[in-house]
Protein backbone atom coordinates (compact mmCIF):
# COMPACT_ATOMS: atom_id res chain seq x y z
CA UNK A 1 0.00 0.00 0.00
CA UNK A 2 1.05 3.22 -1.42
CA UNK A 3 1.33 5.96 1.21
CA UNK A 4 -1.72 9.02 0.38
CA UNK A 5 -2.37 12.40 1.94
CA UNK A 6 -5.72 13.49 2.82
CA UNK A 7 -6.95 17.03 3.32
CA UNK A 8 -10.65 17.04 5.54
CA UNK A 9 -12.90 19.84 6.41
CA UNK A 10 -14.47 19.00 9.68
CA UNK A 11 -17.49 21.03 11.67
CA UNK A 12 -17.60 20.28 15.79
CA UNK A 13 -19.05 21.57 18.47
CA UNK A 14 -16.39 22.77 20.84
CA UNK A 15 -18.93 22.56 24.20
CA UNK A 16 -17.49 19.41 25.73
CA UNK A 17 -13.94 20.09 24.67
CA UNK A 18 -10.77 21.63 25.64
CA UNK A 19 -9.89 23.14 22.53
CA UNK A 20 -8.71 21.58 19.38
CA UNK A 21 -4.89 20.65 20.53
CA UNK A 22 -4.24 17.13 22.08
CA UNK A 23 -3.37 18.50 25.89
CA UNK A 24 -2.53 15.36 28.42
CA UNK A 25 -5.76 14.23 30.49
CA UNK A 26 -7.86 16.40 28.57
CA UNK A 27 -10.40 15.84 25.81
CA UNK A 28 -9.67 17.57 23.09
CA UNK A 29 -10.91 17.13 19.09
CA UNK A 30 -7.71 16.41 17.92
CA UNK A 31 -7.36 13.60 20.29
CA UNK A 32 -10.61 12.13 19.26
CA UNK A 33 -10.03 12.26 15.66
CA UNK A 34 -6.66 10.87 16.23
CA UNK A 35 -7.93 8.15 18.00
CA UNK A 36 -10.43 6.76 15.49
CA UNK A 37 -8.29 7.41 12.76
CA UNK A 38 -6.14 4.95 14.07
CA UNK A 39 -8.43 2.75 14.61
CA UNK A 40 -9.81 2.81 10.73
CA UNK A 41 -6.23 2.53 9.39
CA UNK A 42 -4.41 0.23 12.21
CA UNK A 43 -1.55 2.73 12.66
CA UNK A 44 -0.73 5.50 14.04
CA UNK A 45 -2.26 8.62 12.59
CA UNK A 46 -1.09 11.54 13.81
CA UNK A 47 -2.83 14.81 12.42
CA UNK A 48 -1.82 18.45 11.36
CA UNK A 49 -4.37 21.31 12.18
CA UNK A 50 -5.00 24.80 10.49
CA UNK A 51 -4.31 26.15 14.30
CA UNK A 52 -5.72 25.94 17.45
CA UNK A 53 -9.00 26.84 18.65
CA UNK A 54 -9.81 27.44 22.51
CA UNK A 55 -12.11 25.70 25.17
CA UNK A 56 -15.70 25.82 24.25
CA UNK A 57 -15.20 27.31 20.16
CA UNK A 58 -16.47 25.80 17.98
CA UNK A 59 -15.71 25.29 14.17
CA UNK A 60 -17.67 25.07 10.83
CA UNK A 61 -15.12 25.06 9.00
CA UNK A 62 -11.71 23.69 10.37
CA UNK A 63 -9.02 22.14 8.04
CA UNK A 64 -6.83 19.50 9.21
CA UNK A 65 -4.34 16.70 6.94
CA UNK A 66 -2.58 13.65 7.69
CA UNK A 67 -1.28 11.15 5.84
CA UNK A 68 -1.82 7.29 5.65
CA UNK A 69 -0.67 3.73 4.04
CA UNK A 70 -4.14 2.92 2.25
CA UNK A 71 -6.42 1.86 -0.40
CA UNK A 72 -8.90 3.47 0.81
CA UNK A 73 -11.18 6.17 -1.24
CA UNK A 74 -11.74 9.72 0.34
CA UNK A 75 -15.57 8.68 0.67
CA UNK A 76 -14.96 5.57 2.15
CA UNK A 77 -12.96 7.47 4.51
CA UNK A 78 -15.50 10.44 5.45
CA UNK A 79 -18.12 7.44 6.08
CA UNK A 80 -15.89 4.85 8.41
CA UNK A 81 -15.01 8.23 10.38
CA UNK A 82 -18.21 9.75 10.89
CA UNK A 83 -19.66 6.29 12.01
CA UNK A 84 -17.23 6.18 14.67
CA UNK A 85 -16.58 9.16 16.08
CA UNK A 86 -18.28 11.44 19.13
CA UNK A 87 -21.34 12.85 17.80
CA UNK A 88 -20.47 16.29 18.41
CA UNK A 89 -17.69 16.05 15.59
CA UNK A 90 -18.32 15.74 12.03
CA UNK A 91 -16.54 15.48 8.41
CA UNK A 92 -17.72 17.10 5.91
CA UNK A 93 -15.33 16.94 3.20
CA UNK A 94 -11.90 14.56 2.29
CA UNK A 95 -10.13 14.61 -0.61
CA UNK A 96 -6.32 13.73 -1.63
CA UNK A 97 -3.78 16.60 -0.86
CA UNK A 98 -0.38 16.97 -2.42
CA UNK A 99 2.28 15.55 -0.05
CA UNK A 100 3.81 18.50 1.61
CA UNK A 101 0.49 20.31 1.95
CA UNK A 102 0.14 21.45 5.41
CA UNK A 103 -3.21 22.86 6.56
CA UNK A 104 -1.53 25.95 8.46
CA UNK A 105 1.30 26.78 6.76
CA UNK A 106 -0.18 27.40 3.72
CA UNK A 107 -3.53 28.98 4.49
CA UNK A 108 -4.37 32.77 3.06
CA UNK A 109 -7.01 33.96 5.49
CA UNK A 110 -9.26 32.57 7.88
CA UNK A 111 -13.06 33.87 8.85
CA UNK A 112 -14.25 33.67 12.28
CA UNK A 113 -17.94 34.13 13.06
CA UNK A 114 -19.11 35.40 16.63
CA UNK A 115 -22.62 35.26 17.86
CA UNK A 116 -24.82 37.42 19.95
CA UNK A 117 -27.95 37.74 21.25
CA UNK A 118 -30.54 39.78 23.24
CA UNK A 119 -32.50 36.99 24.27
CA UNK A 120 -31.23 34.11 26.76
CA UNK A 121 -32.91 31.18 24.83
CA UNK A 122 -32.09 27.41 26.07
CA UNK A 123 -31.22 26.49 22.14
CA UNK A 124 -28.32 28.84 22.06
CA UNK A 125 -26.98 28.10 25.50
CA UNK A 126 -22.82 27.89 24.64
CA UNK A 127 -23.50 28.71 21.03
CA UNK A 128 -23.81 32.46 21.31
CA UNK A 129 -23.30 35.53 23.96
CA UNK A 130 -26.04 36.38 26.15
CA UNK A 131 -25.84 39.93 25.99
CA UNK A 132 -28.90 41.43 27.46
CA UNK A 133 -28.31 45.50 27.10
CA UNK A 134 -29.18 46.90 23.44
CA UNK A 135 -25.67 46.80 21.25
CA UNK A 136 -25.57 49.78 19.28
CA UNK A 137 -24.53 48.54 16.07
CA UNK A 138 -23.88 52.12 14.16
CA UNK A 139 -20.91 52.71 16.71
CA UNK A 140 -19.28 49.24 16.33
CA UNK A 141 -19.26 49.45 12.59
CA UNK A 142 -17.25 53.15 12.86
CA UNK A 143 -14.96 51.39 15.54
CA UNK A 144 -14.41 47.88 13.66
CA UNK A 145 -13.62 50.76 10.55
CA UNK A 146 -10.02 51.21 12.87
CA UNK A 147 -9.44 47.66 13.03
CA UNK A 148 -9.58 46.90 9.60
CA UNK A 149 -6.38 46.86 7.95
CA UNK A 150 -2.71 45.84 8.92
CA UNK A 151 -1.44 46.96 12.15
CA UNK A 152 0.17 46.02 15.33
CA UNK A 153 -2.25 44.06 17.11
CA UNK A 154 -0.33 43.79 20.28
CA UNK A 155 -3.21 45.01 22.13
CA UNK A 156 -5.57 42.00 21.34
CA UNK A 157 -2.91 39.14 22.07
CA UNK A 158 -3.86 37.54 25.13
CA UNK A 159 -2.40 38.42 28.65
CA UNK A 160 0.91 36.62 29.30
CA UNK A 161 1.30 35.96 25.56
CA UNK A 162 4.41 37.42 23.77
CA UNK A 163 4.30 36.59 19.65
CA UNK A 164 7.47 37.73 18.28
CA UNK A 165 5.85 39.27 15.68
CA UNK A 166 2.26 40.89 16.56
CA UNK A 167 1.70 42.69 12.97
CA UNK A 168 -1.35 41.23 11.27
CA UNK A 169 -3.63 42.46 8.53
CA UNK A 170 -7.68 42.05 9.22
CA UNK A 171 -9.50 41.89 5.74
CA UNK A 172 -12.96 43.06 6.84
CA UNK A 173 -15.05 42.93 9.91
CA UNK A 174 -18.70 42.57 9.30
CA UNK A 175 -21.61 43.44 11.81
CA UNK A 176 -25.37 42.43 10.70
CA UNK A 177 -28.21 40.91 12.63
CA UNK A 178 -29.89 37.54 11.14
CA UNK A 179 -32.50 35.60 12.71
CA UNK A 180 -32.47 32.29 14.24
CA UNK A 181 -33.45 29.99 12.13
CA UNK A 182 -34.88 27.69 14.95
CA UNK A 183 -36.71 30.44 16.18
CA UNK A 184 -37.16 33.59 13.90
CA UNK A 185 -38.24 35.98 17.18
CA UNK A 186 -34.88 35.85 17.98
CA UNK A 187 -32.59 38.26 16.44
CA UNK A 188 -28.51 37.43 16.77
CA UNK A 189 -25.93 39.97 15.71
CA UNK A 190 -23.17 38.08 14.10
CA UNK A 191 -19.61 39.73 14.17
CA UNK A 192 -17.67 38.14 10.85
CA UNK A 193 -13.48 39.16 10.82
CA UNK A 194 -11.50 38.37 8.43
CA UNK A 195 -8.08 37.82 8.26
CA UNK A 196 -4.21 36.88 7.10
CA UNK A 197 -3.74 35.71 10.45
CA UNK A 198 -4.90 35.97 14.31
CA UNK A 199 -2.65 36.16 17.55
CA UNK A 200 -3.45 33.81 19.99
CA UNK A 201 -7.43 35.38 21.38
CA UNK A 202 -7.40 38.00 19.43
CA UNK A 203 -10.73 37.05 17.46
CA UNK A 204 -12.14 37.12 20.84
CA UNK A 205 -10.76 40.41 22.31
CA UNK A 206 -11.66 42.57 19.97
CA UNK A 207 -15.79 41.20 20.16
CA UNK A 208 -15.09 42.37 23.38
CA UNK A 209 -14.11 45.73 22.70
CA UNK A 210 -16.43 46.18 20.10
CA UNK A 211 -19.76 44.74 22.24
CA UNK A 212 -18.04 47.56 24.59
CA UNK A 213 -18.31 50.19 22.44
CA UNK A 214 -21.74 49.38 21.25
CA UNK A 215 -22.59 49.43 25.42
CA UNK A 216 -21.55 52.96 24.99
CA UNK A 217 -18.60 52.11 27.64
CA UNK A 218 -16.22 53.27 24.49
CA UNK A 219 -16.36 55.84 22.20
CA UNK A 220 -15.85 54.12 18.54
CA UNK A 221 -13.17 56.80 17.82
CA UNK A 222 -10.95 55.66 20.81
CA UNK A 223 -10.30 52.38 19.48
CA UNK A 224 -7.42 54.01 16.75
CA UNK A 225 -5.28 54.95 19.85
CA UNK A 226 -6.24 51.37 21.79
CA UNK A 227 -4.96 49.64 18.80
CA UNK A 228 -1.95 52.00 18.35
CA UNK A 229 -1.08 51.73 22.43
CA UNK A 230 -0.14 47.89 21.67
CA UNK A 231 -1.45 47.68 25.59
CA UNK A 232 -3.61 44.44 26.06
CA UNK A 233 -4.50 46.61 29.03
CA UNK A 234 -6.87 49.54 27.41
CA UNK A 235 -8.83 47.01 25.25
CA UNK A 236 -12.09 45.33 26.85
CA UNK A 237 -12.19 41.74 28.07
CA UNK A 238 -12.01 38.83 26.24
CA UNK A 239 -15.57 37.72 24.68
CA UNK A 240 -16.40 34.12 25.83
CA UNK A 241 -15.15 31.17 23.64
CA UNK A 242 -18.31 29.71 23.25
CA UNK A 243 -19.61 32.38 20.82
CA UNK A 244 -16.75 31.80 18.64
CA UNK A 245 -16.91 29.73 15.58
CA UNK A 246 -14.07 28.86 12.90
CA UNK A 247 -16.25 29.37 9.90
CA UNK A 248 -13.64 28.78 7.22
CA UNK A 249 -10.17 28.53 6.10
CA UNK A 250 -8.89 29.82 2.48
CA UNK A 251 -6.22 28.40 0.45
Amino acid sequence: MKQVRFKVKVTYDGSDFAGWQVQPDKKTVQLELEKVLSQIFQQDVKIQGCGRTDTGVHATGYVFSFSVRTRMSPVQVMKATNALIDKQIRIKEISYAETDFHPRFEAQKKVYRYLITDFNSPFLTNRAWYVCQKLDVTKMKKAASCIVGTHDFACFQASGRKAKNTVRTIEYIKIKREKFSLDPDIKLLVIEICGTGFLYKMARNIVGTLVDVGKNKRLPEHIKGIVESKDRRLASATAPGYGLYLKEVIY
